[in-house]
């Protein structure tokens, strides 16, 4: 069913980046900044989150900056508002998992 959903969003997000009436390489940065979302968002699905974390534990960090970074550059309105809004949600829901898992579940 995660797969399903994530299909949908990415469905869903290119035909909305596709049918803008932008630059192409506006929606180059679009297109980018909603891959990077979705391999930073642990919510999806936990083998591609394990498969991203396998790389490395700040793997979703830099992902999420490349995310909005790209998301800035993309497609004006709605469409940079979201990416970029998400991004920084994923962002931070990776950094409050991070700091739980290292600081929180420390020994005595």
């Amino acid at each position: 069913m995660e797969w399903i959903t994530l299909l949908a969003i990415l469905v869903v997000g290119y035909y909305i980046i596709k049918k803008s009436q932008a630059k192409v390489k506006e929606k180059c940065f679009s297109i980018f900044s909603l891959i990077f979302l979705i391999l930073a968002m642990p919510l999806w699905n936990d083998k591609l989150f394990d498969a991203v974390i396998n790389i490395s534990v700040f793997l979703p960090f830099v992902l999420g900056i490349f995310g909005i970074i790209w998301g800035s550059f993309g497609i004006k309105g709605n469409v940079r508002l979201s990416l970029i809004g998400l991004n920084v949600f994923a962002f931070a829901f990776y950094l409050i998992i991070f700091l739980m898992g290292t600081i929180g579940f420390q020994e005595p």
